[in-house]
């Protein structure tokens, strides 16, 4: 099997948040019921929201402000916006007010260029890792972001999602497979690398089941995902539609502790948002290469408990629900107390957003646009 076909489905196997617009009427930072006549279009109770203050991109215009396929975005240490267009193969910079820098990167096998970038981390010190899936590297850039260095022969993948922690070390999540006699076993890792080796140095979680190219959902229940503080502390969690729990990891690679929610809940699908889910993750299998008679993928009846992780800068843990429609969090200290929940101040009429926790600010963008694709970004509570 390609690993580019490998590369996308672990993508598309780690489920996002559905959100929408930013809603005309900001909500209050208190915590208030905000009706509305349609079902769909409620935002969660929380205990604080997120409001947009920006957006960059644009639809015809400057082609530094043109994204083509939005593959993830951030900011660095100093307040700089990084937009990852995998169309493009290159990172875009902006300036904290949002205008253009340069760019990083290019399309290319060379050194500092990319085939397929599938994600990108802020080093703690300064610099820049892009994960470049096609062509199986990290690839490092220094604090003025000229190319440093990169590391090479993952296998059959780099890890899809990345974080850079002291060091210029990396926590990651990537595919991994093995054939033995018993037939091909595929699934997931969370590991942490060096620059030096693609072998990884600490590993905290590993699951692999047999590969089952009749039901690629199957895949589904091996995905993890993780946050890493940036002295090196992990948190892992399976991406599971039975139970919401997470593991609290020392840099080493020891277990710290379990959390479980007791009060967690599952929640079903819709038919239609099932049908919607399975058009749009085999239409991107497809698109992406992978054979009409391969992409099938069958959508889970209930909801994931946890969609993503994250730790900001003032070492919260952000782990977003992933029952709701929309981007909603629950919050946390490290120990695993539970400080507030937050949701998106959006709508809920557009297909799929991500939104990442950064150091000070939120950012997110819609997947999916019906529009043209651009990031949109704000400030985190405890920061404005």
């Amino acid at each position: 099997m390609k690993f580019l076909l490998i590369v996308p489905l672990a993508l598309l196997l780690i489920t996002g948040c559905g959100s929408s617009e930013p809603a005309d009427d900001a909500a209050s930072d208190d915590t208030a019921d905000i009706a509305v006549t349609e079902e769909e279009d409620t935002l969660p109770v929380a205990d604080t929201y997120l409001h947009i203050a920006d957006s960059i991109g644009v639809e015809i215009g400057d082609s530094n402000y043109v994204f083509g396929a939005i593959a993830g975005a951030g900011f660095s240490e100093t307040g700089e916006i990084a937009v990852l267009d995998a169309q493009k193969s290159s990172v875009f910079l902006f300036s904290p007010d949002g205008e253009f820098i340069r760019n990083i990167g290019r399309n290319g096998s060379g050194p500092g260029e990319f085939l397929l970038p599938a994600t990108m981390a802020f080093c703690p010190e300064g610099g820049l890792v892009v994960s470049d899936g096609m062509g199986s590297k990290l690839v490092y850039f220094d604090e003025n972001y000229e190319f440093l260095s990169e590391t090479p022969g993952f296998i059959p993948s780099p890890p899809v999602m990345i974080a850079a922690i002291d060091n210029m070390e990396i926590i990651g999540m990537k595919p991994d497979f093995e054939q033995t006699e018993d037939g091909m076993f595929m699934g997931f890792t969370v590991a942490k690398w060096t620059m030096e080796s693609s072998i990884p140095t600490v590993v905290y979680y590993s699951q692999m089941s047999p590969f089952n190219p009749a039901d690629l959902s199957d895949m589904g229940d091996d995905v993890a995902i993780f946050a890493a503080s940036v002295d090196g502390r992990v948190f892992t969690a399976r991406v599971s539609t039975v139970e919401y729990t997470f593991t609290a990891w020392t840099p080493e690679g020891e277990e710290i502790y379990t959390f479980i929610n007791e009060d967690f809940e599952r929640v079903e699908k819709t038919q239609s948002e099932m049908d919607l889910e399975a058009e749009l993750r085999n239409a991107q299998m497809i698109a992406r290469g992978m054979p009409p008679s391969m992409a099938n993928w069958e959508s889970d009846t209930y909801r994931v408990a946890i969609a993503s992780m994250y730790i900001d800068g003032l070492d919260r843990l952000w782990v977003t629900d992933g029952t709701t429609t929309t981007a909603s969090f629950d919050v946390y200290d490290l120990d695993g107390n539970h400080l507030f929940t937050a949701d998106l101040d959006v709508g809920s009429d557009s297909e799929i957003w991500h939104t990442m926790i950064c150091q000070e600010k939120f950012i997110c963008y819609d997947a999916d646009p019906e529009d043209f694709p651009r990031v949109f970004y704000g400030d985190l509570p405890g920061f404005e």
